[in-house]
């Protein structure tokens, strides 16, 4: 899937993106969260499109400097020296009025969530913060929850909660015809059935029922074609 469909969570991340630019004097932070695969990398990619957002994905145990670094480098500038302290004071002179799409945030501690939230009080930058439930435990842990106090008063009810595909139309509508056409139910319940409702399962589903199709000289998909899609990424999801 090349492009992002625009599926009902989707717009509503939009709309929400849209509130978080229009209120940067008071509150220039949302949230996009949910288990993994449910398409948040997905519509944080549509903000990049559609609004010029900036996206920089977080890691496992990133320091300040490269955290600071990664959202440099997004918003263009030239690779610098110096300190965390340093590189967040050049940041403050650059994303005024722009929008930051911080991916995996759940890999962040509270003090860079903190960094994060002074560029979006004090520099006027627009911020989406994007993750895993995992992003909520420093806001709920009493060790931590005083100091990200403002924060989260400024994401507010400025958040889109991602979650799987179950109803069969949706699933049809919105990860099988874009790619193959409109298919009969049985294939749209076999589809299901292997995707789970999950967008980065649903893509690699999609690209191995192509490779199918392709090897096989056949044009329309088909439970058949599913099942074998499904059996030949067995390998590679037991590995995973």
């Amino acid at each position: 899937m090349t492009e992002t469909i625009e599926t009902r969570q989707v717009r509503d991340a939009l709309r929400m993106a849209r509130s978080v630019m229009d209120s940067l004097e008071t509150g220039p932070i949302g949230q996009l969260v949910g288990e993994p695969g449910t398409g948040k990398t997905w519509a944080g990619k549509y903000l990049v499109k559609h609004l010029g957002a900036v996206r920089v994905c977080c890691s496992q145990g990133i320091s300040n400097k490269v955290l600071a670094e990664r959202i440099l480098g997004g918003f263009g500038a030239e690779k610098t020296s110096g300190s965390a302290n340093t590189l967040i004071g050049k940041l403050e002179a650059l994303v005024a009025g722009k929008l930051l799409v911080m991916d995996e945030t759940n890999h962040l501690r509270w003090q860079q969530l903190e960094m994060l939230r002074y560029l979006a009080d004090e520099a006027g930058m627009g911020l989406i913060l994007s993750g895993t439930d995992l992003m909520d435990r420093p806001f709920k842990d009493g060790r931590t929850s005083t100091y990200l106090a403002q924060l989260a008063s400024r994401i507010g009810a400025k958040r889109v909660r991602f979650e799987r595909l179950t109803a069969l139309e949706e699933v049809a509508g919105y990860m099988i015809q874009p790619n193959f056409g409109k298919v009969d139910k049985a294939t749209a319940t076999a589809f299901q059935k292997q995707s789970k409702g999950y967008w980065r399962d649903a893509a690699e589903l999609a690209a191995a029922c192509r490779r199918v199709m392709e090897t096989q000289g056949l044009d329309k998909l088909n439970p058949v074609i599913v099942e074998a899609a499904a059996n030949w990424m067995a390998p590679a999801r037991l590995a995973a």
